[in-house]
């Protein structure tokens, strides 16, 4: 009544069993539980620290899909991140960050990421895709969600070529795109080197402190502005062969003259303005700086009026001299045009002024010269020594190893 079953064909049944169902459910729940181990979990960060050169520490780890890890309480650089999504496949890796405010430090970090990236081809051998769902230069309070907006960073090679690109993702305004290309233009079809071009075009306004973190990392001198200092504008970088050359044009607002004449022997106090018409940098030298520097109510040193009027020849008008004798007075309103080049240094006011630099109390104290200045007395009204002597401080000798080149010094 009943088919007889073999012992062979029972053992061949529960090896089947085993073998296609107990085995696969062991190990993909041994793979499920080392994938969520500590000690994975620090494989992970350590391979991450390795192609970043900083620490990364990962709180914890979970696998979404096939190909997709989701990160959180992940710090990278001392910069915290609550959640973070990465993707990989053959040829790219995309990252989602859930918000991002840079600093200081984060800023030369990523500067120095980014001179590895357009270096290293070996190290970082695929395409980057990252967007950070929320991103502002500067630190804002929660209810303040207007001030942070979406940017997407593309890291993509073609051939020898690299290139970098930060972008609103909802805006081509705000821009910033670096491009690596091999120079191959010697005779035969051998490579010189490398050109690397930096394209900046900024409408939000980018912190001055975060510009110059990326200039110290480059090597490059900066001038401290203020901690609240911002850029806006256009600028056009390029590096052939190591001869920078620059060219901006854009506008600097809320910078403290107390931290900009900090470096200078004499100070002064308040709040201004730089509006850049045109600032061209060659061969290790500045070549035309055409400005327009404005401050509204501040506090100026006596000395700095002096300056301006025994070396540049600004004239002398009725409230040039203070009946009290203080050292430090304070101004209603300081602006002028200034325009450096190889001709020398050229310094007028500005349009419906009648001529005037400096006004206090509703007077004017110095007025334009009637003739422009060499280059030299530029050094000389920064030297702070008496009699005036170049170079007179550090400032004053690095000053005057970039300012442009002329044919003729007085």
């Amino acid at each position: 009544m009943f088919v007889e079953q073999s012992a062979v064909k029972i053992w061949r049944v529960r090896v089947a069993f085993i073998l296609l169902c107990i085995a696969p459910t062991l190990c993909l729940s041994y793979w499920a539980f080392i994938r969520q181990s500590g000690a994975h979990r620090e494989h992970i960060a350590d391979k991450a620290s390795r192609l970043l050169g900083r620490r990364v520490h990962i709180e914890s780890m979970t696998y979404p899909q096939l190909g997709c890890l989701r990160l959180s309480e992940v710090t990278v650089a001392g910069q915290p991140f609550s959640d973070v999504s990465v993707v990989t496949s053959e040829n790219e890796v995309r990252l989602t960050v859930d918000s991002f405010v840079p600093s200081g430090d984060t800023s030369a970090f990523v500067v120095g990421l980014v001179r590895r990236w357009l270096s290293e081809p070996v190290q970082f051998n695929k395409n980057y895709l990252i967007d950070i769902e929320k991103f502002s230069w500067h630190k804002t309070n929660s209810d303040e969600e207007e001030d942070m907006w979406p940017l997407r960073i593309e890291c993509v090679s073609a051939g020898s070529g690299r290139a970098i690109r930060f972008f609103k993702s909802d805006s081509s305004q705000d821009e910033i795109r670096i491009v690596r290309t091999v120079d191959s233009r010697e005779t035969g079809g051998h490579a010189m080197g490398h050109v690397t071009e930096v394209e900046v075009n900024a409408a939000d306004p980018i912190p001055v402190p975060l510009i110059n973190a990326a200039l110290s990392e480059c090597g490059s001198p900066q001038w401290p502005l203020g901690e609240r200092a911002t850029f806006t504008g256009h600028a056009h970088i390029s590096n052939e062969g190591g001869d920078w050359t620059a060219e901006c044009v854009g506008r600097i607002r809320q910078i403290d003259l107390a931290t900009m004449t900090s470096l200078l022997p004499s100070h002064i106090q308040g709040a201004g303005e730089i509006t850049l018409n045109r600032f061209v940098w060659s061969h290790e030298r500045m070549e035309l700086c055409d400005c327009v520097c404005v401050a509204e109510r501040g506090e100026i040193e006596q000395v700095w009026i002096d300056r301006l009027v025994t070396i540049l020849g600004c004239r002398v008008e009725d409230a040039y001299h203070q009946l009290s004798g203080s050292s430090v007075r304070t101004f209603q309103r300081l602006g002028f045009g200034l325009v450096v080049d190889s001709k020398g240094l050229q310094l007028h006011a500005l349009p419906g002024r009648s001529g005037c630099l400096l006004e206090s109390q509703g007077l004017p104290v110095i007025l334009e010269p009637t003739e422009s200045a060499t280059l030299d007395r530029l050094a000389w009204l920064l030297s702070g020594t008496t009699p005036p002597a170049v170079p007179g401080t550090d400032i004053t000798a690095w000053l005057l190893s970039v300012l442009p080149r002329t044919t003729v010094i007085h």
